[in-house]
C-alpha cells in the first residue's frame, strides 16, 4: 500500500497533474519515493520540465545529496530550479546519479555540453570546480570542442577560472589540439584566439 501511494506522486507528474502531485508531495513520500528508472519526483518533475512544480518540491525539502537533481536542472536549462537548489545548499559539483551514462559529469559540464550559458556563469559564481574530471577524462572546458558561438562564450567564462587546458580526455585530446586542429583543418581560429588571450605562450604545435 505504501509503495502504491509512493507510486502516485510520479503518475501525477506524468498526466502533468501538478494538483494531485503536490497533494502526495510529503517530505517522506518527496525523499523516499523512487520512480521507474530511480529518479526522485523532484528528478521526475525537472526532466518533465515542470519548473514550478520542482520549485514546490525544493521548498519543501524534496531533495538530497546525491540525487542528481542539480545535473539535471543544468542539463534541461532551468536557471531559476539551479538557484533554488544552490541557494539550498546543494553542491555545485554534484555529478548526475547514474553511474552507466556519461559517469561524472558535473552541473557545470551539462551546462556547457547545451550550451545554458546563464547556468555556466550562476555555477562559476557558486564555486563549481572548473577542473572536475568525468570517468571518461573530460572537463567543462572541453565541452566547447564545437566551437559553436555559445561554445565559445562557455569557454570564455571558464578560461577566467584557470582550467587545465592540457587535461586530456578519454580520446587522448586536449581543448589546446582541439583549437590548432579546429584552425588549421577548418580554418576557424577562435578557440585559439581565446585560448591565446588567456594563456599567453601556450605551444600549441606541442599539443
Amino acid at each position: 500500500m505504501r509503495r502504491s501511494l509512493r507510486g502516485r506522486i510520479f503518475a501525477a507528474i506524468e498526466r502533468g497533474d501538478d494538483a494531485k502531485a503536490l497533494h502526495f508531495a510529503t517530505p517522506n513520500v518527496l525523499f523516499k519515493s523512487v520512480g521507474e528508472f530511480g529518479q526522485s519526483p523532484l528528478v521526475a518533475a525537472i526532466s518533465a520540465g515542470r519548473g514550478n512544480l520542482a520549485l514546490e518540491f525544493i521548498s519543501r525539502g524534496g531533495f538530497y545529496a546525491g540525487d542528481g537533481s542539480l545535473a539535471h536542472a543544468a542539463m534541461q536549462g532551468n536557471l531559476d530550479v539551479v538557484d533554488a537548489l544552490l541557494m539550498a545548499g546543494k553542491h555545485p559539483d554534484e555529478p548526475l546519479r547514474e553511474r552507466d551514462f556519461n559517469a561524472g559529469y558535473t552541473p557545470l559540464m551539462w551546462a556547457v555540453n547545451r550550451r545554458h550559458l546563464q547556468i555556466v556563469r550562476r555555477l562559476l559564481m557558486a564555486g563549481a570546480n572548473v577542473n572536475a574530471v568525468a570517468e571518461d577524462g573530460s572537463t567543462a572546458v572541453m565541452m566547447t570542442a564545437n566551437a559553436a558561438p555559445e561554445s565559445l562564450e562557455a569557454l570564455e567564462m571558464l578560461c577566467a577560472y584557470g582550467p587545465d587546458i592540457h587535461k586530456k580526455d578519454w580520446r587522448g585530446r586536449s581543448v589546446v589540439r582541439e583549437a590548432r586542429d579546429r584552425e588549421k583543418n577548418a580554418g576557424k581560429p577562435q578557440m585559439r584566439e581565446i585560448l591565446e588571450r588567456h594563456f599567453p605562450g601556450t605551444d600549441f604545435e606541442a599539443a
